[in-house]
């Protein structure tokens, strides 16, 4: 949004920086879900949990993840998150509407309506235009950030190094703190109980650190030649590779590996 030069351009900016929290809001939730559906198996929590990973499944598997899978997803979790508020930290605040103030997936809803307008080839013709409807965008943006507080307590790490301390029998993780639109990320040094593989991205989570993998990783996208920080968007249902999107180009790029850990979530086939 910064980096617009005109009306037109910040609108288009505005509704990316919507689909993008979506999308960071929604594979949160998803890595702290899929944490308790595997630690916990066959546990209460583990049964709440898998549903819900199993319908964002469904939308890998079949015709991808867009923008609004990841608010109808949210949406979905809103009586788990009001019954089990444990489970997702801070969800329960983020996706409660209030006559005063819209929940998150409320203003995300007026971004992606505005996009699936666009889309239909309705876009502002004018900068006149434009204006006009961002004074009608901006405050939802906003709003939905002011929303999504709760993501400062769970950051992401993309994981540069995990080395043994064994006087401590602990080891020392150096991470880069995942911000902005490229993986040249400000860099942090933590003490684990346990190991993290090198160079993936985590959340770090009131438990510790946690993969989020398979939802997002980092690829090298053939079409800018470069390192991307890339979102899981779908996958065969069978058989197959992934498909990821870059979040900055929008890109796709394959992850050979990453399908089978996509049909792998819980649900049926």
């Amino acid at each position: 949004m910064q980096q617009a030069h005109t009306p037109r351009d910040e609108y288009e900016a505005v509704i990316d920086a919507g689909e993008t929290l979506a999308i960071v809001i929604s594979v949160t939730a998803a890595a702290l879900l899929k944490d308790h559906a595997r630690t916990g198996s066959g546990s209460d929590t583990a049964l709440l949990a898998e549903p819900a990973l199993a319908r964002l499944k469904q939308a890998y598997v079949g015709s991808g993840a867009m923008f609004g899978t990841w608010t109808n997803w949210l949406a979905s979790l809103n009586a788990l998150v009001t019954a089990h508020p444990a489970l997702i930290p801070g969800f329960r605040e983020a996706l409660e509407s209030r006559p005063d103030e819209p929940s998150v997936v409320d203003h995300l809803n007026v971004l992606r309506n505005e996009r699936n307008r666009a889309a239909h080839g309705d876009k502002p013709h004018t900068r006149q235009e434009a204006t006009l409807r961002l004074a009608t965008l901006r405050p939802h943006l906003e709003g939905a950030l002011h929303r999504a507080r709760f993501l400062e307590d769970v950051p992401w790490l993309l994981t540069v190094s995990s080395s043994y301390q064994p006087r401590t029998d602990n080891f020392a993780v150096v991470t880069r703190r995942v911000m902005g639109d490229h993986p040249d990320f400000e860099k942090q040094t933590f003490t684990w109980s346990r190991p993290v593989a090198d160079e993936m991205f985590y959340v770090l989570g009131p438990s510790g650190p946690l993969s989020l993998s398979p939802f997002v990783a980092s690829r090298f996208c053939g079409h800018c030649r470069q390192l991307e920080v890339c979102y899981a968007y779908k996958t065969g249902k069978r058989q197959g590779p992934a498909t990821f999107k870059s979040f900055d180009s929008g890109h796709d790029i394959p992850a050979d590996e990453l399908g089978d850990d996509l049909r792998g979530l819980p649900g049926r086939d």
